[in-house]
């Protein structure tokens, strides 16, 4: 709802095909610029000469800036996502941005500036307000209906004013969004939703698919390296280098020449290992993301509440709190656990799941319960505790 979809998925595209051009092109334009170093080390003339440098020296200088600016884009896109999710959790369209800084762990400086940006490229249907400190979800109104005389009244935020028509406050709210019905009635049914409501739909895709493409990474790199240590044990062996030179069909035709062919290889071996390294380890988190999400999901179906503390995350793989909360907010970032975010209530960092008002008034003084974000709530009018205002969608 608050995300550019189509958007994003080009850009997810253009960050991969820039990610593979400038990794390629690096590999070989370094391994070759090393090659003609170890080659003709001395002799500059040659080395500044030599009719591809230009290009390769263009491709060193270039590949790591296009490097930097798809990781920085996928960043971007991580905390594009997990801003929608935390709108999207939103009951009554206000979302403070110093709110935001506590649950991102960023400054609220950080959060504005990326906000004001990303409402042109990534994300959608908000505004930032005159004073720069609340977030206002242009996509969510409330659909007020009079008790008194049925009349529809729209409204972007709850019980403010009266009917219109036969000027009653005494008004039932319904919250809607782009795919969202959040209904305002006294009922308190929270039914808990199986684990697959709070997880990305191809989760089980990726836990295949991202092993898979690990044990190839690991196995290339094994391989490699051990084409690597037996190409230095050959470096000094005077009956293979005498082999080659007496092979026919061999066009190295003296022991130096030979040395710089395996030398080439070494080098141009290495840059594939380094180029797989990255790839390796982002497959292992992005497996740790997954598994946190399915794990994450198990356990928020269980809970007929709408808010699982922070403390009360389940555990993974022994990490301590910290790894552990690093892992939640990484797999809502990466959409891998949906339909929750994290929220601060009195202090306390919890993990609000999705979730409706029930509770439209005090039933001590029939007050309007306005703007409710935790499961109690304290009228306003009298200072009597409701409990269960908000529940588990």
């Amino acid at each position: 709802m608050y995300l550019q979809e189509k958007r994003i998925k080009l850009i997810k595209v253009k960050n991969v095909v820039i990610a593979v051009i400038a990794i390629f092109a690096l590999m070989f334009s370094v391994s070759f610029e090393l090659y003609l170093l170890v080659r003709y080390w001395g002799d500059m003339f040659t080395l500044t000469h030599a009719r591809n440098t230009p290009d390769f020296i263009f491709w060193i200088i270039v590949g790591p800036l296009m490097l930097i600016n798809a990781a920085k884009s996928r960043s971007d896109i991580g905390d594009a996502n997990f801003y929608s999710g935390y709108f999207e959790g939103d009951l009554d369209g206000i979302v403070s941005i110093e709110e935001l800084a506590d649950v991102t762990g960023k400054t609220k400086e950080k959060v504005a500036k990326q906000l004001k940006s990303f409402k042109w490229l990534y994300m959608k249907n908000y505004d930032i307000d005159k004073s720069g400190k609340n977030v206002e979800l242009t996509s969510k109104t409330a659909e007020c209906e009079c008790r008194s005389c049925g009349a529809h009244i729209e409204k972007k935020i709850y019980f403010t004013g009266v009917c219109s028509y036969c000027g009653s406050s005494d008004l039932r709210a319904k919250v809607l969004t782009d795919g969202r019905f959040y209904s305002i009635s006294n009922e308190l049914d929270g039914k808990p939703k199986n684990a697959a409501y709070y997880t990305a739909k191809n989760l089980d895709a990726r836990k295949i698919f991202f092993p898979i493409l690990m044990g190839l990474s690991l196995f290339v790199i094994v391989i490699l390296v051990m084409i690597s240590v037996d190409t230095l044990s050959k470096y000094n062996d005077k009956e293979y280098l005498r082999s080659v030179l007496l092979d026919p069909d061999s066009h190295l035709r003296s022991y130096e020449l030979i040395h710089y062919d395996m030398i080439d290889d070494l080098i141009t071996n290495a840059f594939v290992i380094v180029g797989l390294i990255p790839v390796l380890i982002n497959r292992i988190m992005r497996i740790s993301y997954v598994g946190m999400a399915e794990v994450c999901s198990r356990v928020f179906a269980k809970y007929k509440t709408p808010f699982v503390k922070a403390s009360d995350l389940p555990s993974y793989r022994g990490k301590n709190e910290k790894k552990k909360l690093q892992l939640v907010r990484r797999a809502m970032q990466k959409r891998y656990l949906r339909n929750c975010t994290f929220e601060r209530h009195s202090g306390v960092l919890e993990v609000a799941l999705a979730k409706k008002i029930v509770k439209d008034q005090c039933p001590t003084c029939g007050a309007p319960i306005t703007g409710a974000a935790y499961k109690d709530y304290v009228c306003s009018y009298c200072g009597n505790m409701i409990m269960d205002v908000v529940v588990k969608k």
